[in-house]
C-alpha cells in the first residue's frame, strides 16, 4: 500500500487491492512521510474501509477531531473484547462512535455534568453481555482519566456496542428500549398492587418478546395469519391481561401510528396474564 494523502503524523489515505480508498492509523505513519511511499505495514493499528468518498470524509472528521488519546483507549478495549469473544462481530463503526461518546463524556463529568439514563433498567435487562462491557469499561476510564464514571454510563456504552453488532439496524437499540419501556410501565402500573419478580424466567420470556416485538415493528416486517378463535379464547381466560393490552394498544396507536394485530394483543395477553398468576402465586406463598 502507498500513501495517498498524510492526514496527520499517524493517519493516511490509501487504497486496497481493490483500488478502495481506505484510511489507515497507527502511530507515526505519516510522520517524515510523503505522498507515494510504502506505507510500513508494521506501524498499521487498524484500517477503515469507508462506504464511498462522503463517507471517508466523514471518518477523516472524526479521526481529526477525536484526540489520540480517545481513539487508542478505544481501539485497544475493542480490540481485547473481539480477542476474547471471537463470535462476537462488531463493525467498525463502533471505533468512531465509541471514542466520540467517551471524548464527551469525559468532557462532561470534568466539567460536573452527568446524565441520568432513564432506560438503564431495559438495557441491563435487554442486553445484559453489552451491559457489562460498559460496566468493564467504565472502570477502565476511571482508572485511565481520573473520573469517576456512575453506571448510567455502563448503558449508554452498552447501546453502542449493540449497534454495532451485525445484524443490528443503527440506533434501533435506544427505540427498542424506550418501547420495551412504555409497555412495562403499563403493565406495572396497570397491576400496580403486584411485584413482578423482573429476574424469573416468565418475566424474562416476557421482556424477549417485547425486545422482538419492537425489533420486528422499526423493521416493519410484522405480518401475522389471525387465529379468531384463539383471540376469542384469551378474551376470556386472560380478562385481566387484556383489559391491560388494550391500553397497550392506544399507546402503540397514539406514540407510533401502529395498531397491534388481534394476534400480536393475543401473545401480550398470554404472556402478561402469565406473570401476573405466578407473581400473586409467589406472594401467597410468601406469606404462608
Amino acid at each position: 500500500m502507498k500513501i495517498n494523502k498524510i492526514l496527520n503524523n499517524n493517519l493516511v489515505l490509501s487504497r486496497n487491492d481493490k483500488n478502495e480508498e481506505i484510511i489507515v492509523k497507527g502511530l507515526g505513519i505519516g510522520f517524515h512521510a510523503k505522498r507515494g511511499d510504502t506505507i510500513d505495514e508494521t506501524l498499521i493499528e487498524k484500517i477503515f474501509y469507508p462506504e464511498n468518498h462522503q463517507n471517508s470524509v466523514q471518518i477523516q472528521q472524526y479521526l481529526l477531531s477525536i484526540p489520540e488519546e480517545y481513539l487508542d483507549f478505544v481501539q485497544k478495549y475493542v480490540d481485547q473484547i473481539r480477542k476474547d469473544e471471537p463470535d462476537l462481530h462488531l463493525n467498525n463503526s463502533i471505533y468512531l462512535s465509541l471514542s466520540d461518546h467517551l471524548m464527551g463524556t469525559v468532557d462532561r463529568f470534568r466539567k460536573g455534568i452527568s446524565l441520568k439514563n432513564v432506560l438503564l433498567l431495559d438495557i441491563q435487562q435487554l442486553y445484559k453481555k453489552e451491559y457489562e462491557y460498559g460496566l468493564h469499561m467504565i472502570r477502565e476510564i476511571s482508572q485511565a482519566f481520573q473520573v469517576d464514571l456512575p453506571v448510567d454510563e455502563a448503558g449508554f456504552i452498552a447501546l453502542h456496542f449493540v449497534n454495532a453488532e451485525e445484524g443490528q439496524q443503527n440506533n434501533d437499540s435506544y427505540q427498542i428500549a424506550m418501547i420495551v419501556n412504555q409497555v412495562q410501565e403499563i403493565v406495572k402500573n396497570y397491576f400496580s398492587e403486584i411485584t413482578f419478580n423482573e429476574s424469573s424466567l416468565y418475566y424474562q420470556r416476557f421482556l424477549t418478546h417485547l425486545k422482538y416485538f419492537a425489533q420486528r415493528y422499526l423493521h416493519k416486517e410484522l405480518q401475522y395469519d389471525e387465529d379468531e378463535n384463539l383471540f376469542q379464547l384469551v378474551q376470556e381466560q386472560c380478562r385481566e391481561a387484556y383489559g391491560c393490552v388494550k391500553l397497550i394498544y392506544l399507546m402503540m396507536e397514539e406514540k407510533y401510528h401502529y395498531a397491534l394485530s388481534k394476534e400480536e394483543m393475543t401473545y401480550l395477553s398470554i404472556h402478561i396474564q402469565t406473570n401476573v398468576d405466578k407473581s400473586r402465586a409467589a406472594a401467597k406463598k410468601a406469606e404462608k
